[in-house]
């Protein structure tokens, strides 16, 4: 089994002190949700970007391949 999560996302907080980013693996997306609940305040992101990573990750596959499949 892959130890690897199947999702990264990284959160960007605004700060005084300029924008930090928050790294996060998570499993299902769905636990994500949790996090940014936890904090800090979700009115300081700025952006979140999320990406498939590991085994289920490709760089080339189109979605016209994916429904093939």
């Amino acid at each position: 089994m892959s130890t690897t999560p199947r999702w990264h996302a990284e959160v960007d907080y605004r700060t005084d002190g300029g924008v930090v980013t928050v790294p996060h693996d998570v499993e299902e997306l769905c636990e994500l949700h949790d996090l940014i609940e936890r904090g800090p305040s979700f009115y300081t992101i700025e952006k979140i970007v999320i990406w498939p990573q590991g085994a289920c990750a490709s760089n080339t596959l189109t979605i016209e391949q994916a429904e093939r499949e």
